[in-house]
């Protein structure tokens, strides 16, 4: 596990198999996926970019799938109280954008992408980015994150 308070870095060995091990029982158990995921895609984090882009990375190659590439994003901080879902959509509703390379790659896909990121707060960032995902052409989105908040 990554503290809250410690540096961003490249993911922890110990995590990233983790992770993979979830993986692996979301591919195999009994909700599996309808689909396994054919593409990697990392959210553009603020808090942690070397963490997010690392466990990308290191699934697309576990998994031997493709690396798309980062999301980025416009929003320039906080999106309002956390309890405030209306705000934080207003605030996220386009920040979400696709460089032109993943862009382009995605419109190919013929199957999920997988969206990573470090951590769910509202479930917005997810469902935004996925969003822009999906209007660059994704065919669906599958989202993991390495933690929720509470």
């Amino acid at each position: 596990m990554v503290a809250a308070d410690a540096p961003d870095g490249p993911i922890p060995d110990d995590l990233a198999a983790a992770a993979v091990e979830v993986l692996k029982s979301w591919a195999h158990g009994d909700d599996r996926w309808e689909r396994r995921p054919v593409a990697v895609a990392a959210v553009g984090s603020r808090r942690r970019p070397a963490l997010v882009h690392s466990l990308a990375s290191h699934i697309a190659t576990v998994g031997r799938l493709p690396l798309l590439g980062t999301l980025t994003s416009t929003h320039a901080g906080d999106a309002g109280p956390r309890g405030n879902s209306a705000q934080r959509v207003r605030a996220l509703h386009d920040a979400f954008h696709l460089p032109p390379d993943l862009a382009m790659s995605v419109s190919d896909l013929d199957g999920p992408v997988l969206l990573v990121d470090d951590l769910v707060d509202s479930g917005w960032t997810m469902v935004l980015a996925g969003r822009a995902l999906r209007r660059a052409g994704a065919p669906a989105v599958l989202p993991l994150a390495l933690a929720v908040a509470a």
